[in-house]
């Protein structure tokens, strides 16, 4: 009897796999507008986790990859995709976790990339009606969060003066309600990174690299200690209300503002949009009395520290007084 038992969970994750293999051919094919390749798909016997091996996505201009995707979820949601199929066992799905080795994401219409060493997702909500609002671009039935953490992560925009950042450690949390329609417009997302390394556009080194020397810093490889950026949607139509901090050796710097969309992401307008840097070192004190006197101007600062205005796109912002 143990036998047969063992046995049959062996042919049922085989059968498992058949199905999922099955029904996401199906759907891609009814789509005709998103693709899924892997070289290998496994459903472990006892347990609710299924792994994608070389597995690509492409969705348009959009490409995903990743070497190892891991899906955990619980014995029992096994036995709803087993017996019901994905579609049930999708929608009788509130929580996961995944884990994914070397993903990347790279849009080949701006050739934007972002890739890291290790992924590892929480999931709480309606899996099967997160895919259908994201894929049909519908609205959202059933309130959604996701909780994200990663190393080693790269991002590469170079159609912008953010240009490239690497960072040892990332965080993300997003939550979606219901009635929204966009899962990056219309959700409230928080970032965190630890540990960056940013190289600006060689435009923005070469205006400002008198600056950046003089902070002792090389003009590709400006060092952070953390970043932390929320956003959520404006009160206008495709606008974005964020606030970010990042934090150095030299200061704390905040901003705050509205990120009016645009296509391309870079002709995205900056309105409201404000500047301070506060918590001055001795050092970053000491090169600002040095610029004041070389260059015989005031960098106007008071006990709040100094305050800009960033106006512009996101591809080429302008600081202002």
């Amino acid at each position: 009897m143990l036998c047969f038992i063992i046995g049959y969970h062996f042919y049922a994750a085989y059968q498992a796999e058949q199905q999922i293999d099955t029904a996401i051919q199906e759907q891609t094919a009814q789509t005709k507008t998103i693709s899924v390749q892997y070289s290998s798909i496994n459903v472990s016997p006892f347990s609710g986790s299924v792994s994608f091996n070389d597995l690509t996505v492409i969705f348009g201009n959009h490409i995903e990859r990743a070497q190892r995707l891991q899906f955990k979820a619980t014995y029992f949601d096994f036995l709803n995709i087993y017996f019901g199929g994905l579609q049930y066992g999708l929608d009788h799905l509130g929580h996961a976790d995944v884990a994914i080795d070397t993903p990347s994401y790279v849009n080949r219409s701006g050739l934007e990339e972002v890739k890291a060493n290790t992924l590892h997702i929480v999931y709480h909500g309606d899996a099967l009606d997160g895919l259908k609002a994201t894929i049909n671009g519908t609205s959202f039935r059933t309130s959604q969060k996701i909780e994200a953490q990663s190393t080693g992560l790269i991002i590469q925009l170079p159609h912008t003066t953010f240009n490239k950042l690497v960072a040892k450690k990332f965080s993300y949390t997003c939550i979606i309600k219901p009635g929204k329609q966009n899962f990056w417009a219309g959700g409230n997302h928080q970032f965190a990174l630890d540990s960056l390394t940013w190289t600006p556009s060689p435009k923005f080194q070469n205006t400002y690299s008198f600056f950046i020397k003089g902070f002792g810093y090389d003009t590709d490889a400006i060092p952070f200690k953390s970043a932390h950026l929320t956003y959520k949607a404006g009160a206008t139509p495709k606008s974005l209300h964020m606030e970010s901090t990042i934090k150095s050796d030299l200061a704390l710097v905040s901003g705050s503002g509205i990120i009016q969309l645009r296509e391309p992401i870079g002709n995205s307008q900056l309105k409201d949009m404000e500047i301070s840097i506060t918590e001055f070192s001795e050092r970053f004190s000491r090169v600002l009395d040095n610029i004041e006197k070389l260059l015989s101007i005031d960098i106007a600062t008071d006990k709040d520290g100094i305050t800009l205005n960033l106006t512009g796109t996101l591809a080429n912002p302008r600081l202002t007084r």
